[in-house]
């Protein structure tokens, strides 16, 4: 993605992330992991290494979506080759801790950053794209389940919270990015 920007919608902007970025892409992603605070043991070590989500732009592809020139969300996209967890082949891509504010929520910027991933990966070439989630995280499961995800794998509990890994196919990008791009 590089420099580029694209609009989604019309209303949501998507950009690289920017250093200044730092402070409120970390809050959003406190923000938006809020909700789940009854159902991860030891909360307080979770949120604290999510509230650290801007450290992923050491490894990763990290995308901003803005409304009204405000940071609405961001995501990190792990390109092929790069760091990630064992449960992700090296050649894949992955997308890792899509965050939307919740008060920025229903207006499509999810689905804009997660767009914008998936140009990311199609542009590496990567054979597939791999993300994990949780059942808890109900709204983002639907909207990965209807680009095309398929859970194709079960991954240990994170602080006892069930999650699954997930794939799209290489050869399903362009329908999915049309679908939420």
């Amino acid at each position: 993605m590089g420099k580029e920007r694209y609009r989604a919608g019309g209303v949501i902007l998507v950009r690289p992330y920017a250093e200044a970025d730092r402070d409120v892409v970390n809050a959003v992603a406190r923000a938006a992991f809020a909700q789940y605070s009854r159902d991860y043991a030891d909360w307080p070590g979770f949120i604290d290494g999510i509230g650290r989500m801007a450290e992923l732009a050491a490894h990763a592809d990290v995308l901003v979506a803005e409304h009204d020139g405000a940071i609405a969300g961001a995501v990190a996209h792990v390109g092929p080759g790069r760091p990630r967890a064992a449960f992700f082949p090296d050649g894949w891509s992955v997308i890792r801790m899509l965050v939307v504010d919740p008060r920025q929520r229903g207006r499509g910027a999810g689905r804009a950053l997660v767009a914008g991933c998936l140009r990311l990966a199609r542009d590496a070439g990567a054979p597939a794209v791999g993300l994990h989630t949780s059942p808890v995280m109900a709204s983002a499961l639907r909207m990965y389940e209807a680009l095309g995800f398929v859970r194709d794998k079960d991954l240990p509990p994170i602080r006892g919270v069930p999650y699954g890994r997930y794939v799209l196919a290489a050869a399903d990008l362009p329908r999915a990015i049309g679908l939420s791009g």
